[in-house]
């Protein structure tokens, strides 16, 4: 009991992050589509980063999942990357600035709503984290154009190298293998093994930490007002759980080195999704994954954020390979998901209103 009171506290904590979060963004991003003479100067406040996932609330096509959610609220710390986007600070300082530093942390639950009996949110996954992201604004030529009157090229190009500290457990109690038993705090088999052992995917205890280094690239398309209407990139990630730092009963059959690709392009120039069209692919190689999945993981979506007044999104998702849902790790699964996002940072705006 004492237990499912504390899930509940914890996702009710995080739902209210979320709120507060998605308000302040959205208003930031709102205020940036208003009438000119409506909008303050800011149109990249501090709380927009880019590079951060966004929260996802979804379902699956013909699968036994009523819903899933990834509530992903970002909570920065520090951040400069605004003034490398500021027109008019570049102009009272007499140069370009080039780079920004962002520390943010996230307290990530991801929940599963299981049809059965009651419909539970069986296991949800706590996922906090801590991420440092050094930004390096390489092609500035919008800026150059606007404070030495010379033709540039239309484009501005972002690199971007973060590491990241996380943890990731549901929060249980119980064994991790239904043939065991917790006594004195320690799980020891009571039934004879038989064949391959099973997962307890009721309460069993998942819980592993990780550290994470990798880069992304972003080339944005700028428009006559220093507003980017198209962009593509990539990223990469190396993502390591030291053997210490995971569960002994999961250890040997995780996979705790995994490697990450993905690629972006997206636009704002189709009428009938005015403010972003997203397509989106990754691959996660799994080294040292289990037998009875993938040594792949691979994911393919299509986004559509229709209303410029706002910052959620509609998406239709590919995903297959290992489970991401905790103890669904031995599990191979291939899903269709859709579902709403909500986009933590929307096309970039290189230069603030000026005003007379």
């Amino acid at each position: 009991m004492f237990n499912s009171i504390q899930q509940v506290v914890r996702l009710g904590l995080s739902c209210a992050l979320l709120l507060c979060t998605t308000s302040r963004t959205a208003f930031a991003q709102d205020t940036a589509s208003a009438p000119r003479n409506e909008r303050p100067t800011v149109t990249n406040p501090g709380p927009i980063v880019p590079f951060l996932e966004g929260t996802d609330v979804f379902f699956s096509l013909r699968q036994d999942t009523v819903f899933e959610a990834d509530i992903l609220p970002h909570l920065i710390a520090y951040q400069n990357f605004d003034d490398v986007l500021d027109i008019n600070a570049q102009r009272r300082r007499g140069k370009i600035k080039r780079f920004a530093v962002a520390i943010s942390g996230t307290p990530g639950v991801r929940i599963r709503m299981f049809e059965s009996v009651s419909s539970p949110v069986r296991t949800p996954s706590y996922m906090p984290r801590g991420d440092f992201q050094f930004i390096w604004a390489r092609n500035v030529a919008p800026f150059v154009q606007e404070l030495t009157g010379r033709p540039t090229d239309n484009q501005v190009s972002i690199w971007e190298a973060h590491a990241v500290v996380g943890h990731h457990s549901n929060g249980q109690d119980g064994c991790f293998w239904l043939d065991e038993q917790r006594i004195d705090e320690e799980c020891v088999s009571v039934t004879p093994i038989e064949g391959d052992r099973q997962v307890n995917k009721h309460d069993g205890s998942f819980s592993t930490n990780y550290i994470r280094v990798g880069m992304n690239y972003r080339r944005n398309i700028i428009d006559d007002n220093l507003w980017a209407k198209r962009e593509w990139g990539f990223k990469g990630d190396f993502e390591y759980h030291p053997r210490a730092w995971v569960d002994d009963q999961m250890v040997d059959i995780y996979g705790r080195t995994r490697f990450k690709l993905g690629a972006t392009i997206a636009s704002r120039e189709f009428s009938w999704c005015p403010k972003r069209v997203e397509a989106t692919g990754g691959l996660e190689a799994i080294v040292g994954h289990p037998d009875s999945v993938w040594p792949v993981a691979v994911m393919a979506q299509f986004t559509c954020y229709p209303t410029p007044r706002g910052g959620w999104g509609f998406f239709v998702r590919y995903y297959g390979g290992q489970d991401y849902y905790n103890l669904g790790l031995l599990d191979n699964i291939q899903r269709v998901h859709v579902g709403a996002t909500f986009l933590q940072s929307a096309f970039f705006r290189f230069r603030r209103d000026v005003t007379p």
